[in-house]
Order: structure tokens, then sequence, then C-alpha cells
């Protein structure tokens, strides 16, 4: 049989693209090989989680390419050994200039469910998957993913990471609530620690103290290893958490605008937090919390600790 390559082009970020791994995970016995091309970050790190065999960076001037008239001739050559590809994207015009320069055969998936879908993303990306003949039915189970299974307990069963931060200032619970949520901790003999990344440095000064452990991380690596080599995770609805929760650590994620049922973190040892709500989330639909974010601010520090302990103790 012909060697069968597949290529994923994914232009999103980090949680986005990790909701796609348990998809990806399942084409990997249907291919000799599969790659892809994104951020080149995010690219290191699924290489390093055995996800893909080699990454594109998707800031390279030749790739850059793809999104003008004149396409780069090494972008022409790099899709040229693979059989199949893989697009997520919103746009027409990146289909049909991939469609112009090689012969490979193309899936293209929205990055999103519909906003009027009631459907998790790693549903949505299956179910896709299963349409274009890339997988078949029986291996589009949710249910069964073949995520990682944590076996045995790190080395600092004790040390738990926080990340008080977000791609998005809407989707943050309040820094107050995650300073009362570290003093509960430490009362209770536990280690918290604070993870940052390049997009919260505006947090950095509050989180000052001599007797606390802020970490402010630029490569997804280092995140990778500090989440490895923690007994716990507690934070937002962000990348962090959807790797927390991937890796599977015991992890509290809270959710606010977001609506869960379509983007919740994939993870056995996970728990979603987010008050029952009349109004319908508003994160996709508008471009601004209401006056009294409820769905974020009802959820107490006091909530997210016994939620957190039902995981970290059943562990």
């Amino acid at each position: 049989m012909a060697n069968k390559r597949l290529l994923i082009i994914h232009q999103g970020a980090l949680g986005d693209i990790i909701l796609t791994f348990p998809a990806i995970m399942r084409l990997q016995k249907y291919y000799d090989a599969i790659d892809i091309l994104c951020q080149s970050g995010i690219g290191r790190l699924t290489k390093a989680l055995g996800i893909v065999e080699t990454y594109y960076p998707l800031e390279a001037a030749h790739v850059s390419s793809l999104f003008t008239d004149r396409v780069d001739s090494k972008i022409k050559n790099l899709l040229r050994p693979y059989t199949n590809i893989i697009l997520f994207a919103f746009s027409d015009q990146l289909k049909q200039t991939i469609h112009q320069i090689t012969s490979a055969s193309l899936c293209c998936i929205s990055p999103k469910p519909p906003e009027n879908v009631q459907l998790h993303l790693t549903e949505f990306v299956m179910e896709n998957l299963v349409n274009c003949r890339l997988i078949k039915r029986a291996d589009a189970v949710v249910d069964d993913l073949p995520l990682p299974n944590r076996t045995g307990q790190p080395k600092n069963q004790d040390r738990i990471m926080l990340h008080p931060g977000a791609g998005s200032l809407r989707k943050r619970w309040p820094m107050t609530n995650f300073l009362e949520v570290e003093a509960m901790l430490k009362s209770d003999g536990l280690k918290p620690e604070f993870i940052l990344g390049p997009a919260e440095e505006d947090l950095v000064a509050g989180l000052q103290h001599p007797d606390r452990t802020v970490h402010s991380l630029t490569d997804l690596l280092d995140l990778m290893g500090l989440l490895k080599s923690a007994g716990g995770y507690i934070g937002n609805d962000s990348g962090p958490s959807h790797l927390a929760a991937l890796l599977g650590l015991p992890a509290i994620v809270i959710f606010g605008p977001a609506d869960p049922e379509r983007w919740a973190p994939v993870g056995r040892n996970a728990e979603i937090l987010r008050p029952e709500m009349a109004c319908r989330s508003c994160f996709e639909t508008g471009k601004a919390n209401c006056d009294d974010p409820k769905c974020l601010t009802n959820t107490t520090p006091q909530q997210v600790i016994r939620a957190f302990y039902r995981k970290y103790r059943g562990f």
C-alpha cells in the first residue's frame, strides 16, 4: 500500500488545537505519518506529546505566502508529499489556494461548530472526519477517547498550579478569589504556585510577594514540564487548563461567559465549574459581558476548593 501522509493546517490558539488532539490520535492508525502546520510554540508541544511527527511554523515567510496572490515555491514543495490535508479555516480563499497548488485530498473543517449548535468541538471535529471519510464511524466515539492516562503520583504531589489568566479578560475569575484559594491551600499544607503567560503581564505586579512563587512562561514545553511535576491544577477557561486536563492532572476549570458544552477541556480528571444560569453563554455572540457577569462571579472560592479536593483526594 502506498505511503499515506496527512498534514493538518490550523491557525488557532492552544486550547482550540488541543481539543482536536483526540481526533488526531484517532487518525494515527490510518496514516504512516501525521504532521501539523501551526504556531511554532504549539507545534513543538504537539510533537513533544507524540501527537504528530513533524511541525511546520505558521510564522515562516514562505507559509505566509499562502495568504497572498503569489505562493512561494517552498510551500508547494512542503505540501507535495501529503496524500491528505485537513484544513481548519474559515477562509474559502485559503481553501481554493491549497486546491490549486496540491493534488492532495482536502478536508475543510470550520475551527468551531456553528454558534447555534450545542456540540463540543471534539465531537464536531470527529463528525467532520467521518464525513470526509478519514475515519470510520466506530472510531468517532468521544466517550472512549485515547487520552494520556496519568499513572502514579508526581514527585511534588503537594505542588498545585494556579492559572488566573486567560486569552480574554472576559474569562478571568477575579484575582481576589485566586488569592483566597491560594490561602486555603497553604493552610492545608499544600504548595500553590502561580503560572502566567506572555498575555498576562498585567497580573505580575499584583502577585509579587516574597512568599509566593510565580512562573512567567513564554515556552509551552516549560509549561508542560511544570504541569507534569504538579499534583493538581486550578485555572480559568484557557489554553493551560486544556493542557492540564489533557495531561491527566486533577484539574478544576472555572468557566464564565463561554459555553462548556462546546469548549470544556477533555480529560479524565478535569471538572468544570460554572453556575446554573438561565441566560445563554454570550462569549461567542456578544462583544462584551453583561454588567453583572454572575456566570463567573457566582462561583466562590469555597466551591472551587471543595471541587478541587474531590478530584485531588480521589486521585
